[in-house]
Protein backbone atom coordinates (compact mmCIF):
# COMPACT_ATOMS: atom_id res chain seq x y z
CA UNK A 1 0.00 0.00 0.00
CA UNK A 2 3.21 2.61 0.71
CA UNK A 3 4.66 1.63 -2.85
CA UNK A 4 0.78 2.46 -4.77
CA UNK A 5 1.04 5.78 -2.42
CA UNK A 6 4.33 6.71 -3.47
CA UNK A 7 2.92 5.85 -7.24
CA UNK A 8 0.21 8.42 -7.28
CA UNK A 9 2.23 11.11 -5.32
CA UNK A 10 4.76 10.94 -8.05
CA UNK A 11 1.70 11.19 -10.88
CA UNK A 12 0.58 13.50 -9.38
CA UNK A 13 3.50 15.91 -9.03
CA UNK A 14 4.35 15.62 -12.50
CA UNK A 15 2.30 18.25 -13.60
CA UNK A 16 4.68 21.68 -12.66
CA UNK A 17 1.77 23.90 -11.60
CA UNK A 18 0.59 20.88 -9.05
CA UNK A 19 1.36 21.06 -5.18
CA UNK A 20 0.54 18.41 -2.89
CA UNK A 21 -0.97 20.39 0.34
CA UNK A 22 -1.88 16.94 2.45
CA UNK A 23 -2.89 13.91 2.30
CA UNK A 24 -3.84 10.82 4.17
CA UNK A 25 -5.51 7.33 4.22
CA UNK A 26 -9.09 6.03 4.88
CA UNK A 27 -11.79 3.57 3.89
CA UNK A 28 -15.29 3.31 3.32
CA UNK A 29 -17.45 0.59 3.86
CA UNK A 30 -19.22 -1.96 1.50
CA UNK A 31 -21.22 -4.66 2.17
CA UNK A 32 -20.98 -8.13 1.11
CA UNK A 33 -24.41 -9.77 -0.52
CA UNK A 34 -26.08 -13.09 -1.19
CA UNK A 35 -28.56 -13.12 -4.48
CA UNK A 36 -30.41 -15.35 -5.09
CA UNK A 37 -32.11 -15.29 -8.40
CA UNK A 38 -33.90 -17.32 -11.00
CA UNK A 39 -32.70 -17.45 -15.01
CA UNK A 40 -33.87 -19.28 -18.45
CA UNK A 41 -31.73 -20.71 -20.69
CA UNK A 42 -32.56 -20.31 -24.24
CA UNK A 43 -30.88 -22.76 -27.45
CA UNK A 44 -31.45 -22.63 -30.76
CA UNK A 45 -33.97 -25.14 -31.49
CA UNK A 46 -32.52 -28.77 -32.87
CA UNK A 47 -34.14 -29.00 -36.63
CA UNK A 48 -35.26 -32.32 -35.79
CA UNK A 49 -37.41 -30.62 -33.24
CA UNK A 50 -38.16 -28.12 -35.32
CA UNK A 51 -39.66 -30.57 -37.78
CA UNK A 52 -41.41 -32.30 -35.52
CA UNK A 53 -43.72 -29.35 -33.99
CA UNK A 54 -44.39 -28.17 -37.26
CA UNK A 55 -45.46 -31.48 -38.65
CA UNK A 56 -47.87 -32.25 -35.05
CA UNK A 57 -49.04 -28.48 -35.95
CA UNK A 58 -50.15 -29.09 -39.25
CA UNK A 59 -50.65 -33.04 -39.57
CA UNK A 60 -52.88 -35.69 -37.43
CA UNK A 61 -49.96 -37.63 -35.51
CA UNK A 62 -51.59 -40.19 -33.51
CA UNK A 63 -47.94 -42.46 -33.12
CA UNK A 64 -44.27 -41.78 -33.06
CA UNK A 65 -43.91 -44.32 -35.63
CA UNK A 66 -46.03 -41.49 -38.25
CA UNK A 67 -43.46 -39.18 -37.53
CA UNK A 68 -40.58 -41.28 -38.17
CA UNK A 69 -41.14 -42.45 -41.22
CA UNK A 70 -42.61 -39.11 -42.49
CA UNK A 71 -39.29 -37.45 -41.99
CA UNK A 72 -36.86 -40.38 -42.39
CA UNK A 73 -35.37 -40.57 -38.75
CA UNK A 74 -34.67 -43.00 -36.15
CA UNK A 75 -37.95 -43.56 -34.37
CA UNK A 76 -35.54 -43.79 -30.85
CA UNK A 77 -34.80 -40.25 -32.04
CA UNK A 78 -38.47 -39.31 -32.12
CA UNK A 79 -40.03 -40.70 -28.85
CA UNK A 80 -36.67 -39.20 -27.26
CA UNK A 81 -37.41 -35.24 -28.36
CA UNK A 82 -41.41 -36.15 -28.32
CA UNK A 83 -40.55 -37.00 -24.32
CA UNK A 84 -38.15 -34.08 -23.76
CA UNK A 85 -41.11 -31.31 -25.57
CA UNK A 86 -44.09 -33.07 -23.75
CA UNK A 87 -42.19 -32.50 -20.54
CA UNK A 88 -41.56 -28.78 -21.40
CA UNK A 89 -44.95 -28.16 -21.99
CA UNK A 90 -44.48 -27.57 -25.73
CA UNK A 91 -46.54 -30.71 -26.91
CA UNK A 92 -49.55 -32.80 -25.51
CA UNK A 93 -50.99 -36.52 -26.02
CA UNK A 94 -54.78 -36.59 -26.27
CA UNK A 95 -54.79 -39.41 -28.78
CA UNK A 96 -53.39 -37.27 -30.95
CA UNK A 97 -50.18 -35.71 -30.58
CA UNK A 98 -50.61 -31.51 -30.97
CA UNK A 99 -48.83 -28.31 -30.43
CA UNK A 100 -49.20 -26.00 -27.30
CA UNK A 101 -49.52 -22.31 -27.33
CA UNK A 102 -45.68 -22.64 -26.04
CA UNK A 103 -44.80 -24.91 -28.56
CA UNK A 104 -45.94 -22.21 -31.31
CA UNK A 105 -44.40 -19.66 -29.85
CA UNK A 106 -40.94 -21.42 -29.52
CA UNK A 107 -41.19 -23.22 -32.81
CA UNK A 108 -41.83 -19.55 -34.01
CA UNK A 109 -39.11 -18.12 -32.50
CA UNK A 110 -36.83 -20.79 -33.25
CA UNK A 111 -35.39 -20.85 -29.47
CA UNK A 112 -36.22 -23.83 -26.95
CA UNK A 113 -36.78 -22.12 -24.18
CA UNK A 114 -35.84 -24.55 -20.98
CA UNK A 115 -36.49 -25.09 -17.03
CA UNK A 116 -36.25 -22.34 -14.79
CA UNK A 117 -32.76 -22.79 -12.18
CA UNK A 118 -32.36 -20.82 -9.23
CA UNK A 119 -28.87 -19.28 -8.95
CA UNK A 120 -26.85 -17.19 -6.35
CA UNK A 121 -24.04 -15.12 -6.42
CA UNK A 122 -21.89 -12.61 -4.29
CA UNK A 123 -21.35 -9.12 -4.61
CA UNK A 124 -20.13 -6.27 -3.15
CA UNK A 125 -22.23 -3.13 -2.67
CA UNK A 126 -20.73 0.58 -1.95
CA UNK A 127 -23.81 2.47 -0.40
CA UNK A 128 -21.45 5.80 -0.93
CA UNK A 129 -22.31 5.09 -4.68
CA UNK A 130 -24.95 3.20 -5.42
CA UNK A 131 -22.71 0.79 -7.41
CA UNK A 132 -21.41 -2.84 -7.21
CA UNK A 133 -17.25 -2.96 -7.20
CA UNK A 134 -15.29 -5.86 -7.88
CA UNK A 135 -15.50 -8.53 -5.41
CA UNK A 136 -12.27 -9.67 -5.81
CA UNK A 137 -10.14 -6.70 -5.39
CA UNK A 138 -12.23 -5.15 -2.75
CA UNK A 139 -11.80 -8.67 -0.41
CA UNK A 140 -8.04 -8.43 -0.94
CA UNK A 141 -7.36 -4.99 -0.28
CA UNK A 142 -8.69 -4.67 3.10
CA UNK A 143 -6.63 -2.21 5.75
CA UNK A 144 -6.87 -1.41 8.54
CA UNK A 145 -7.49 2.47 8.48
CA UNK A 146 -9.41 5.12 10.06
CA UNK A 147 -12.99 5.69 8.85
CA UNK A 148 -13.94 7.71 6.09
CA UNK A 149 -15.30 11.08 7.67
CA UNK A 150 -18.55 11.03 6.11
CA UNK A 151 -19.85 7.76 6.16
CA UNK A 152 -21.96 8.33 9.38
CA UNK A 153 -25.26 8.38 7.65
CA UNK A 154 -24.49 4.76 5.95
CA UNK A 155 -25.09 2.56 9.49
CA UNK A 156 -28.76 2.31 8.63
CA UNK A 157 -27.99 0.76 5.25
CA UNK A 158 -29.97 -2.34 4.60
CA UNK A 159 -30.21 -4.04 1.37
CA UNK A 160 -33.78 -2.39 0.98
CA UNK A 161 -31.48 0.53 -0.16
CA UNK A 162 -30.71 -1.46 -3.64
CA UNK A 163 -32.64 -0.29 -6.15
CA UNK A 164 -34.17 -3.58 -7.90
CA UNK A 165 -32.81 -1.42 -11.31
CA UNK A 166 -29.81 -1.62 -10.45
CA UNK A 167 -29.81 -5.12 -9.46
CA UNK A 168 -31.00 -6.43 -12.78
CA UNK A 169 -28.37 -4.28 -14.66
CA UNK A 170 -25.63 -5.69 -12.47
CA UNK A 171 -27.55 -9.62 -12.72
CA UNK A 172 -28.30 -8.82 -16.49
CA UNK A 173 -24.22 -8.23 -16.86
CA UNK A 174 -22.91 -11.30 -15.57
CA UNK A 175 -25.73 -14.04 -16.12
CA UNK A 176 -25.70 -12.70 -19.60
CA UNK A 177 -22.18 -12.45 -20.41
CA UNK A 178 -20.93 -15.51 -22.18
CA UNK A 179 -24.26 -15.16 -24.51
CA UNK A 180 -24.67 -16.47 -28.44
CA UNK A 181 -26.86 -16.35 -31.02
CA UNK A 182 -27.63 -20.40 -30.47
CA UNK A 183 -27.12 -20.23 -26.58
CA UNK A 184 -29.14 -17.14 -24.79
CA UNK A 185 -29.51 -16.93 -20.28
CA UNK A 186 -31.24 -13.97 -19.18
CA UNK A 187 -32.66 -13.21 -15.45
CA UNK A 188 -36.12 -14.09 -14.45
CA UNK A 189 -36.78 -13.25 -11.01
CA UNK A 190 -34.78 -12.02 -8.39
CA UNK A 191 -35.75 -13.81 -5.37
CA UNK A 192 -33.57 -12.77 -2.46
CA UNK A 193 -31.05 -10.34 -1.00
CA UNK A 194 -28.79 -11.48 1.89
CA UNK A 195 -26.19 -8.96 3.32
CA UNK A 196 -23.60 -11.26 4.60
CA UNK A 197 -20.94 -8.91 6.01
CA UNK A 198 -18.97 -5.42 5.84
CA UNK A 199 -15.93 -4.59 4.07
CA UNK A 200 -13.77 -1.79 3.95
CA UNK A 201 -12.30 -0.23 0.89
CA UNK A 202 -8.80 1.75 1.44
CA UNK A 203 -8.46 5.24 -0.29
CA UNK A 204 -5.90 7.68 -0.63
CA UNK A 205 -6.95 10.72 -0.64
CA UNK A 206 -4.86 14.30 -1.77
CA UNK A 207 -5.42 18.05 -1.39
CA UNK A 208 -3.70 19.63 -4.78
CA UNK A 209 -3.40 23.18 -5.15
CA UNK A 210 -2.87 23.95 -9.11
CA UNK A 211 -0.83 27.00 -8.57
CA UNK A 212 -0.71 28.24 -12.14
CA UNK A 213 -5.06 28.39 -11.85
CA UNK A 214 -4.89 29.07 -8.07
CA UNK A 215 -7.23 26.61 -7.55
CA UNK A 216 -7.59 24.00 -5.05
CA UNK A 217 -9.38 20.09 -5.82
CA UNK A 218 -9.02 16.79 -4.11
CA UNK A 219 -7.92 13.84 -5.50
CA UNK A 220 -9.49 10.39 -4.57
CA UNK A 221 -7.58 6.77 -5.73
CA UNK A 222 -10.09 3.98 -4.68
CA UNK A 223 -8.28 0.61 -4.85
CA UNK A 224 -11.16 -1.08 -5.43
CA UNK A 225 -12.28 0.31 -8.82
CA UNK A 226 -8.24 0.94 -9.42
CA UNK A 227 -9.51 5.02 -10.48
CA UNK A 228 -9.39 8.55 -9.10
CA UNK A 229 -12.73 8.54 -7.71
CA UNK A 230 -14.88 11.37 -8.97
CA UNK A 231 -18.12 10.57 -6.50
CA UNK A 232 -16.02 10.69 -3.59
CA UNK A 233 -13.70 13.78 -4.92
CA UNK A 234 -17.17 15.70 -5.29
CA UNK A 235 -18.44 14.80 -1.63
CA UNK A 236 -15.01 15.74 0.12
CA UNK A 237 -14.96 19.04 -2.02
CA UNK A 238 -18.57 20.13 -1.48
CA UNK A 239 -18.34 20.15 2.13
CA UNK A 240 -14.49 20.92 2.51
CA UNK A 241 -12.98 22.76 0.20
CA UNK A 242 -14.20 26.38 1.13
CA UNK A 243 -11.80 26.20 4.21
CA UNK A 244 -9.29 24.79 2.42
CA UNK A 245 -7.46 28.07 1.15
CA UNK A 246 -7.40 29.70 4.53
CA UNK A 247 -6.31 26.33 6.13
CA UNK A 248 -3.60 25.84 3.59
CA UNK A 249 -2.55 28.79 2.22
CA UNK A 250 -2.98 31.04 4.09
CA UNK A 251 -0.52 29.41 6.79
CA UNK A 252 1.73 30.03 3.93
CA UNK A 253 1.59 33.19 3.23
CA UNK A 254 2.15 34.28 6.42
CA UNK A 255 5.32 32.05 6.85
CA UNK A 256 6.27 33.24 3.65
CA UNK A 257 5.88 36.84 4.93
CA UNK A 258 7.20 36.34 7.95
CA UNK A 259 10.90 34.63 6.48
Amino acid sequence: MDELKRRLRKELEQSFDSKILADQSWSFPAHKVLISYTTVTKTKMDVLMKMILMSVQQLRIERPEELAHLLGVELLFVEDLLSIMKGAGLVVNKDVWSITELGVAQVTTGMLLHETETEETMLVVSPLHNEFLDGEKSLSLQENLEPFRYDENLSKWSTDDISSELLQTELSALVENDNTSERQRVVEQLLKVEKIEQIQIPCFEFHIHNTNQDTLYARIWNTSTEQWDETLEQLVMTKERSSWRERYLTKEEEIHHET
